[in-house]
Formats: structure tokens, sequence, C-alpha cells
């Protein structure tokens, strides 16, 4: 009995240790940068919305189903295959791609998720058509479909038609190399899209969220991280600090598809 519980005693040691660290690695990840040059004011013009968690790459049924209940919001690929708007990362998709109804179709209450969707192609006029009467066919509102793009033609298209923008990032944001003039092009190059396209947030990856945050703190923020489908205690702690800022609106995971959480 005595060695069963020392065992024991080590395990939950471990396991505290463990949580302990992963607490503080993601402290020190979240951690605010020393500012180089003064942040932006620029800040969105569209409503904000409470903060939305959401789940990576949700481009099939089977994902969508096994993901319903656990996430408000779904990550999608939108791609073009064969000429129609289907669901597909890249190439080596193309041949399970089933389109944005099908999920739609797969989830008890589509009008109640947010939905995330990666643009892969450019669209044109008779896509956005196409894309609204989809949303009016399933009862979910165009606010609720936030199309993560570059700018351009796509970007006014989608403005347009009163869907919201997740502009994306600008190349390079997270590397200043120190120099404040540096940043500072950068920052102006990121403001001048914004007054440009005016997004509902700005997309990037948790690389970059600590320049946004630094630099940008008043704009909506859309950041993913995926790098990993593990359940993990760092997914939580990461979830728990990006939702203490409130101009991040949108948070995206990956999961396992099996697995609900």
């Amino acid at each position: 009995m005595k060695k069963l519980f020392y065992s024991l005693v080590g395990l939950v040691s471990l396991a505290v240790i463990y949580a302990l660290g992963t607490f503080v690695y993601v402290k020190i990840q979240m951690r605010p940068l020393p500012l180089m040059i003064a942040p932006s004011s620029a800040a969105a013009s569209l409503d904000t919305r409470p903060q939305v968690h959401l789940v990576h790459a949700v481009n099939s049924v089977r994902r969508a189903q096994a993901k319903d209940a656990e996430f408000e919001g779904f990550e999608v690929d939108l791609n073009r295959v064969n000429g129609q708007l289907m669901l597909a990362h890249d190439e080596g998709d193309f041949a399970r791609a089933v389109p944005l109804s099908a999920v739609f179709g797969a989830v008890q209450h589509p009008e109640e998720k947010t939905y995330w969707i990666d643009l892969k192609t450019t669209l044109t006029p008779q896509d956005i058509d196409e894309l609204k009467a989809l949303a009016a066919r399933y009862g979910v509102s165009p606010r609720r479909m936030l199309f993560e793009t570059g700018p351009g033609e796509t970007a006014d298209l989608l403005n347009a038609a009163g869907f919201p923008i997740l502009l994306q990032v600008v190349n390079g944001f997270d590397e200043d190399g120190d120099n404040p003039q540096t940043r500072a092009a950068l920052n102006a190059q990121m403001e001048e899209l914004l007054r440009r396209y005016r997004p509902f947030a700005i997309a990037g990856s948790l690389g970059k969220y600590p320049y946004l945050r630094a630099y940008f703190p008043q704009y909506n923020k859309a950041v993913y991280s995926a790098t990993t489908v593990r359940p993990s205690l760092k997914k939580k702690f990461l979830k728990d600090a990006m939702f203490q800022d409130p101009s991040v609106l949108l948070f995206m995971q990956d999961e396992y598809t099996a697995l609900p959480f």
C-alpha cells in the first residue's frame, strides 16, 4: 500500500508541476511587448460582439457533427473545386470536398454558429449572390459569416454585400528587428489597409498577436492557434489568457475530430 500511495503522490506532484509549468509558459508567451513607438488609435467601426471560441478546419460533415456541441464557431476553408465553391484547404482535399451547405445542414442550429471562412480563392459577384442565398436558406445572418481575406477586389465585393471581413495582417508584421523605423512602416501599412477596407477584425496567428495587442490595442482581433490537435492544458490557459483581452473577439484552436474537448 505504501508503494501505491507514494506512486500516487508522485503522479499528482508531476501533474501539478506540469500544470504550473504550462501556466507560467503561457504567461510568459502572453507578456506585453515593450513599445518602440506609440500604438495606433485605430478602432473597428463595426459593433463589437461576444467573444467566440472556434475550432479549426471544419471541412466535413463528420467534423461538424463531432464539434457542434462544444464550440460556438467553426473555421472552414472555402476553395474552388471544378468551378464550384467547396470546403477544402488545398488540392489534396479536393476529392473529399463538400459544399458549405453540408456543414450548415450537419449541425442542429446553424444560425447560432459563427463562421470564420478562410478564403482560398477569389470571389465573383455570382459567388456573393450564392453565399447570400445560402445564408438565407439556413437562416444564418450574413453578420455571422466572417471572411478572412487579404486586400483586393474580393474584399471590396464582401464589403459591398455586407459580409464582415477578417483582414489578414500584413506580411512580416512580427518581424521589425527591434527597429523603430521598420515598426513604424509596418504599422502605417496596416493602418492604411484598415482605412481602406474597414474590416470587422484583423486576423493573425498567435505569434503575431503580441504585436497586434501592443500596436493596435483598440482594434478587433481574430487570432488562431492551430499548431497541435492534442488535448493540452496549454490550450485552456491560452483561451483564458486570450479572452482577458476584450479586443480578441474570435479565437480559433485545433482539436482531434474524435474528441469532444
